[in-house]
């Protein structure tokens, strides 16, 4: 047949109207595989342009035919296999971010509660800034509600970063230092 021997030898309106005919068959069987209708354009020009790579390995209309569907087959399933592997990797990474902050609450708890009990060894004035510091508040926030002045209370805490950081642990007392 002519129209293959010219597509053979690349004369393009042949090859335009290969894809005139096929296209919208070939987009339509697509539609078997994926719902997205860009995504089924991509795929059947891309096998388009696969066949005009080998256009010198087909004799007749038929194995173009059977070339194009079977590309496209192929392509809609890996794109299928693809996404499967996106949804698997997203619910992993869900399901570990999920259960991280739930590690890191109960990481906090432990290292609050381990903090709390070594303030409480603390003198009462230290006891008493360092308390009123893990609620947020500034220096002066803390000389405010305690009546009495701002260097005492940074002295107050530097008598109880010193103190703690003979008792904590490296670790526990760089938290420290972070809240």
């Amino acid at each position: 047949m002519q129209l293959i021997q010219d597509f053979q030898n690349g004369d393009k309106r042949s090859f335009e109207y290969i894809f005139g005919e096929l296209y919208q068959r070939v987009c339509a069987y697509s539609h078997r595989y994926l719902t997205d209708s860009q995504e089924i354009e991509d795929l059947v020009q891309d096998a388009f342009i696969t066949l005009w790579n080998k256009r010198t390995d087909f004799e007749h209309i038929n194995a173009i035919k059977s070339f194009l569907y079977t590309t496209v087959r192929n392509k809609c399933l890996n794109s299928l296999k693809h996404q499967t592997v996106i949804r698997e990797h997203e619910s992993r990474l869900i399901y570990e971010l999920e259960n991280a902050d739930k590690e890191q609450a109960v990481i906090e708890e432990e290292y609050y509660g381990h903090l709390y009990n070594e303030i409480k060894n603390l003198p009462e004035g230290s006891q008493k800034v360092m308390l009123l510091a893990l609620q947020g508040l500034k220096n002066k926030e803390i000389a405010d509600e305690l009546d009495i002045s701002e260097n005492t209370v940074k002295t107050q805490k530097k008598i109880a970063y010193a103190k703690l950081k003979e008792r904590l642990s490296p670790m526990l007392f760089s938290w420290l230092l972070m809240v």
